[in-house]
């Protein structure tokens, strides 16, 4: 939540955390599930769209993009129109519920942002009576606007669902050698050979605590010699 905040999402203010628990700020807002209409359905649907965009331009998907999780905030302007004073709604839509967001790399991307673009065609066709005239988005066309106008992957730096640790290096190695457009240094670190020297050092490391384990075996006692020292421990206490 932070990350998006800092980012410039329309997210609440994460306050405190405890475990599972978050604590945030007080939107004064309702659910777009409570709304039964609006000025202009059109403008509304257009940012909610933009909204799962630039959420995969930052290399995230929702995963759950729905009437449920979107709060409406109203703002209400005093303006002069034809010398009359008017009031004027602005609507803002502030996102909720993060849990299960995942990375536009997920093995099932395709599935959760569809379910997110139709989620909103659906209500807003069933709530408003509004049907977009273009069709989509689609994720193919999200993924070209991964990291476009210098986003940062969010959904490697909070380690987002589909998105490994391995994936986040072989990226970083990729970007190393080819960088954004064809300008890497192939010549340069990359960011896996580190890993590889640590698992041949693991390797080494294991074989030596096995030779270690070989040479310290102590002989096997035979159990008449146990016996016998039983024997005289008897004789003693007698």
């Amino acid at each position: 939540m932070t990350a998006l905040r800092d980012n410039g999402f329309p997210v609440p203010v994460p306050l405190a955390q405890s475990r599972h628990t978050i604590v945030m700020s007080l939107i004064d807002a309702f659910p777009m599930r409570q709304i039964s209409s609006v000025p202009d359905p059109a403008s509304l649907y257009a940012e909610l769209i933009q909204m799962i965009m630039r959420l995969a331009q930052y290399g995230l998907i929702h995963g759950d993009f729905n009437e449920f999780n979107i709060l409406i905030k109203e703002d209400t302007t005093k303006e002069i129109v034809d010398e009359k004073e008017v009031e004027k709604l602005t609507l803002t839509p502030i996102l909720i519920d993060f849990p299960q967001m995942v990375s536009i790399d997920h093995a099932n991307a395709e599935y959760y942002f569809d379910r997110d673009v139709n989620c909103i065609k659906r209500f807003f066709q069933r709530r408003f009576g509004f049907t977009a005239d273009e069709k989509g988005p689609y994720l193919a066309e999200a993924k070209k606007m991964v990291g476009r106008d210098g986003a940062v992957r969010l959904d490697v730096s909070v380690a987002a669902s589909g998105f490994s640790k391995k994936m986040a290096k072989e990226l970083e190695a990729y970007m190393k050698e080819v960088g954004v457009d064809g300008d890497g240094d192939p010549n340069g670190e990359r960011g896996d050979e580190e890993d590889d020297n640590d698992e041949e050092e693991e390797e080494e490391s294991g074989e030596e605590e096995e030779g270690d384990e070989a040479t310290s075996t102590e002989p096997a006692v035979d159990s008449s010699d146990i016996a016998s020292l039983a024997r005289l421990q008897i004789k003693d206490q007698t």
